[in-house]
């Protein structure tokens, strides 16, 4: 974090410098104060009171009582209508289906949001057990095969934001300290595909690969979720690579041209 990028060509500085402070709040996660934005954007006070103003006046910012400023939730609300922009119904849910129909496990489909992930589509699986998930739920990146399907291909500085968010523990099984975190999405790269192994929830497991949109970012992840006992250790592999196709697939129609990560799955 630091001073302002370069500007193009053509620009509107006060937009520039609305932009930059709201990207700074986002690294930052915890909340900055006035006189720290100042300082670390490089911008006089008097823009910067300014701006402020602006944005907290449409809730694209909010001051927390103690005086330090924070991401507001009209930022929150414009990235779901992005989010909700790609027609997941046509897209992305036949793959999904298809998975159900060929594992009767239940299929989730997530997509990344400032640190977090949200639940964008579910496919029940058959059968009589009902998982807790549901559609427009938020969830914390570290306990879910989704999530750690994220995490692993987020660039460094989003991949912090994760962090500073908060690494929660839910099960005995968790992980729960950055060291761990890191070293852990490492082995989901090497492997290609991740895996909440009761992380979330005893007596669950899931597994989940990430989805590429055309720019190369990741924009989420779908995952397979069932009882322990349906996803033994041993078929992992087969299951594995049954995601990783449909991920590169899903990721093709959204318009992603690079290589599909693999790991060394099937190796």
């Amino acid at each position: 974090m630091g001073k302002l990028a370069e500007s193009p060509k053509y620009s509107v500085p006060a937009l520039e410098k609305s932009i930059a402070i709201m990207d700074y709040l986002a690294l930052a996660g915890n909340g900055v104060s006035f006189t720290d934005l100042s300082k670390e954007l490089g911008l006089p006070k008097t823009s910067v009171y300014t701006i402020l103003n602006t944005l907290e006046s449409y809730g694209f910012i909010r001051k927390s009582p103690g005086g330090s400023y924070h991401l507001g939730l009209k930022l929150y609300s414009l990235g779901m209508s992005a989010i909700r922009g790609i027609d997941t119904a046509t897209t992305i849910v036949p793959y999904m289906e298809q998975l159900r129909d060929e594992t009767n496990f239940t299929v989730h489909l997530g997509a990344y949001d400032k640190g977090e992930f949200v639940c964008l589509e579910k496919i029940e699986g058959p059968g009589m057990v009902r998982f807790q998930s549901y559609r427009g739920e938020r969830k914390k990146m570290n306990t879910s095969a989704v999530g750690k399907a994220i995490a692993a291909y987020l660039p460094e500085q989003e991949l912090q934001l994760v962090i500073s968010k908060g690494l929660i523990s839910r099960t005995p099984n968790s992980i729960a300290t950055e060291n761990a975190f890191r070293e852990h999405l490492h082995h989901v790269r090497e492997c290609g595909y991740a895996i909440d192994d009761e992380e979330g929830e005893m007596g669950v497991r899931c597994i989940g690969v990430p989805v590429f949109m055309s720019d190369g970012i990741v924009y989420g992840g779908i995952s397979l979720t069932t009882l322990k006992g349906n996803l033994p250790v041993q078929s992992l592999p087969q299951y594995g690579n049954m995601l990783i196709e449909a991920g590169r697939e899903i990721s093709s129609r959204l318009g992603y041209k690079g290589p599909y990560p693999v790991g060394g799955i099937g190796e």
